[in-house]
């Protein structure tokens, strides 16, 4: 019988030897070897933030409602236009006034119209050059100078 539990325990042993073992990772690989640092997350494209001032046309005069006066800053860009109108062949200048707003809006148009012509004349533009229009259609209030 010795020999009986000899030979069976020879082939289990037998038999484990040819099952691989399982290997188990060791606990500190990888604990020197570098990893990639992570990518940066993208960063969105900022998209432009409107402006708080709209782009200033230098031809355009604008009045508050019931006014009809140029500021001093408005005068002074008047006078600026001066070259250019002394260039042009011909000046028109159209004054804006919105009739549901204003009661007496051409009147208050042509005087705007009238506030910038005063100021190029000041700038030296001769008064025969310039021509004075006037709406009241638009919801607007202003002056604009065009040149030809």
């Amino acid at each position: 019988m010795r020999i009986v539990i000899g030979l069976l325990g020879l082939a289990l042993l037998a038999g484990c030897a040819d099952t691989p073992k399982k290997t188990e990772p060791a606990k500190d690989e990888g604990k020197w070897r570098k990893e990639a640092p992570a990518p940066a997350p993208a960063k969105p494209t900022p998209t432009p933030a409107p402006s708080a001032t709209p782009a200033v046309d230098p031809n355009t005069f604008s009045f508050d409602k019931m006014s009809v006066s140029l500021g001093d800053a408005d005068k002074a860009r008047a006078a600026a236009l001066a070259d250019k109108a002394k260039a042009a062949t011909s000046v028109s200048i159209r004054g804006f006034c919105d009739r549901a707003e204003v009661g007496n809006a051409k009147d208050a148009a042509i005087a705007r119209a009238n506030a910038v012509r005063t100021e190029l004349i000041k700038a030296g533009v001769p008064a025969a050059k310039i021509r004075i229009r006037f709406t009241t259609d638009q919801p607007r209030h202003a002056a604009v100078v065009e040149f030809q």
